[in-house]
């Protein structure tokens, strides 16, 4: 009865852990790129990107991945589904545009920054593999 919850009290745990990281990397990012001032004023909306980037997108792109695996498979003329490698792009765009919108900067400004969240987040789910395959979305 005591260990029933683990597996939660770890996913928990490391979701604190990768939010907290995303969210050093983007007020670090926006820090170098921006203003030490606008990095400031937003920590907030850098910490809800953050938790977005990690929470949330990854559950939004196993959805689009199923979607566009199930239109790649109608419409695959070689036997070979290559529709389902579009993810990655729409996550980049989703997180630029979350970027830009919710830390209000320029369209340059949010491409550098979107690219190093999406680089981390990378590096995040590579080396914590339990934290994106609870979710029970691989890509």
């Amino acid at each position: 009865m005591l260990f029933q919850w683990e597996s939660t009290l770890f996913f928990i745990l490391w979701l604190i852990l990768a939010t907290v990281i995303v969210a050093l990397i983007i007020y670090i990012s926006v820090l170098l790129i921006v203003s030490k001032t606008k990095a400031s004023d937003k920590k907030f909306l850098i910490i809800l990107l953050a938790f977005i980037c990690v929470l949330i997108l990854p559950i939004i792109l196993g959805a689009i991945n199923s979607v566009l695996g199930a239109i790649g498979n109608l419409i695959a003329f070689s036997g070979s589904n290559y529709l389902t490698q579009l993810t990655p792009v729409i996550g980049f765009l989703i997180i630029l545009i979350l970027t830009k919108f919710l830390i209000d900067l320029s369209w340059d400004q949010a491409v550098w920054i979107s690219l190093l969240t999406l680089f981390f987040l990378f590096l995040l789910y590579t080396m914590i593999p339990e934290l994106y395959g609870f979710l029970g979305f691989g890509l």
